[in-house]
């Protein structure tokens, strides 16, 4: 871990560091100052904040304010009708987008697909043709709660019932000579 004073940059680190903004690489660096490549790059990451999530934050923060700033300039301009503004506006409300997670890949919106999700499938209309035809012209669906149409309670078969089952039959004199076991 490093200690407070390490993390406080010199004159001598703001120097270096402001020489390797323009543009001088790290070798070039060492060389004009007299020291290590590993020197001039502690140096430049004493000028630069501490990474961690909270600085990171802290610039994700101010970098969206500034995009939320400059689109707003260029969206009033695109409402004159400056085409080139609006082309502008477009592209930062992209990079506001995709900074803030909003993407094609979690946010779909695509409006043909949403309008043919509120109509019935072809399954659905061949079903309820079908219905139609077997029920006549004034046939309506069941509401549908996933589980169709309440079925009536069981009951208890009438004795005139036809196909009423009967656990009590007769044996017949047929009936005795086939349960008979072979011997």
């Amino acid at each position: 871990m490093q200690d407070e004073g390490e993390l406080i940059p010199s004159e001598r680190d703001e120097q270096i560091y402001a020489a390797w903004e323009s543009g001088k690489s790290l070798r070039i660096l060492a060389r004009e100052f007299s020291t290590s490549v590993i020197e001039i790059d502690r140096a430049i990451d004493r000028c630069l904040p501490p990474f961690t999530s909270v600085t990171q934050m802290r610039a994700f923060k101010r970098e969206f304010q500034r995009m939320e700033d400059i689109g707003t300039k260029y969206h009033a301009k695109a409402m004159e009708g400056d085409i080139d503004a609006a082309h502008i506006c477009a592209r930062i409300n992209e990079r506001r987008c995709a900074m803030g997670g909003w993407t094609s890949v979690n946010v779909r919106l695509d409006p043909y697909r949403a309008q043919t999700q509120q109509q019935p499938s072809g399954h659905d209309k061949i079903t309820d043709v079908l219905l139609r035809l077997k029920y006549g012209p004034n046939w309506t669906p069941l509401p549908e709660n996933g589980n169709g149409a309440a079925l009536a309670p069981p009951t208890a078969p009438s004795a005139d019932d036809p196909d009423r089952s009967n656990s009590e039959q007769v044996a017949t004199p047929l009936d005795r000579d086939r349960d008979k076991p072979a011997t």
